[in-house]
């Protein structure tokens, strides 16, 4: 083992992303302990060149996890590169990552669950069953994800290590956002950061907003993303009169400059792991409706650091929403004690610090000839 141990992250790409951000971070916080590699199996991603100051990207070109070709060029790699440990993350691509890190004898082992995989069927079950053998540690990005993997893989609770995602804590914003998104400054703003996917549920914000714009005329709508549900929205929202109060930005690879823009962000998601826009919002100050569903109830304390909503009732959502905008001072202290658990509950440098622990303690696990 060298000086530094040589950490290998492997991911798909590093196309802007919600895990691929933590990545980032994790690359950048570890740099100081850790030669890194990131490998992206497909191609590197836009934010590939974020990550070259912290760590060396390499772009296998390989279009899928099923590609044998996979197997025999991430043995090489990790054998030619002495890795000490390899993380992996967004789970199609476990098995052959597991398999080569054991041929190339790397010593720590490490997979990643980021969300409840609902998508996976009886083969890719397999697949990760016979994967997780080959692991001497699994995280996930909350309590919710770990029960949820564990009950689907068979595994014990225990195999699992939680690690909650990492959020920074956003620089103050230079010029007015509402401004840049034609909002008028006095109205009253919701806000949505979520990809048009039927799992997000912008037909339940559609919904919502009109019930609320019955109640506050003057109130606006952003939706924040893109996807194949985009347009379908956009016709929703023409066809319920609601297209003047509505605002589509498109994809951004980095929506933090708008959260300030909004007096209440709302997730409508039927489910979730651990979503960083939350996060996010929480950060920026601002009051969050939430979802009940997946880890989201792991990040919000009902009430006091934002609202939670246990239904798919509009009227439900509506109504927290509504409070919200009318008791303004409620929410400015409901936003100032968001923003303080993001800061010291979900901070980065907990997040690095963890994984820093975790993977220092499994190579000398594995020098000390610890059974996996």
């Amino acid at each position: 083992m060298s000086a530094r141990p040589r950490l290998c992250m492997v991911i798909p790409s590093l196309s802007p992303g919600g895990t691929e951000r933590q990545v980032l971070y994790l690359a950048e916080g570890l740099s100081p302990d850790f030669e890194i590699d990131v490998v992206c199996t497909r191609e590197a991603g836009a934010w590939a060149k974020l990550v070259h100051p912290y760590a060396e990207v390499f772009g296998f070109g390989i279009s899928s996890g099923w590609d044998p070709r996979l197997l025999g060029r991430l043995t090489k790699h990790f054998h030619e590169r002495r890795t000490d440990v390899v993380q992996t993350y967004l789970s199609g691509f476990d098995f052959a990552a597991n398999v080569a890190a054991r041929r190339a004898s790397v010593p720590a082992v490490v997979s990643s669950r980021r969300e409840r995989a609902t998508w996976k069927k009886r083969r890719h079950l397999w697949l990760q069953r016979r994967a997780n053998r080959r692991v001497d540690a699994i995280v996930a990005n909350s309590r919710a994800v770990a029960e949820y993997a564990a009950q689907q893989e068979g595994e014990p609770l225990d195999a699992y290590t939680v690690i909650y995602n990492g959020v920074a804590i956003p620089p103050g914003t230079a010029g007015d956002p509402r401004l840049a998104l034609t909002l008028p400054r006095s109205a009253p703003v919701v806000g949505m950061v979520a990809n048009f996917s039927p799992d997000k549920d912008h037909t339940l914000f559609v919904a919502m907003a009109a019930i609320v714009h019955a109640r506050r005329p003057d109130a606006h709508f952003v939706l924040v993303g893109d996807g194949p549900l985009r347009e379908a929205t956009q016709r929703a929202v023409i066809s319920g009169g609601l297209g003047d109060a509505f605002r589509f930005t498109g994809a951004r690879p980095d929506a933090t400059p708008l959260y300030p823009a909004f007096d209440v962000v709302v997730l409508t998601s039927k489910t979730e792991g651990l979503p960083n826009v939350i996060l996010e919002a929480m950060a920026a100050g601002r009051p969050v409706v939430a979802a009940a569903v997946g880890g989201v109830p792991e990040i919000i304390e009902h009430g006091v650091t934002g609202r939670l909503v246990s239904t798919r009732n509009a009227g439900d959502f509506a109504r927290e929403v509504l409070d919200l905008l009318e008791g303004r001072e409620d929410a400015e202290h409901m936003g100032r004690r968001a923003a303080e658990h993001a800061r010291t509950r979900f901070s980065v440098e907990n997040m690095v610090r963890q994984h820093r622990d975790l993977y220092l303690q499994l190579i000398e696990r594995a020098r000390a000839g610890g059974k996996r």
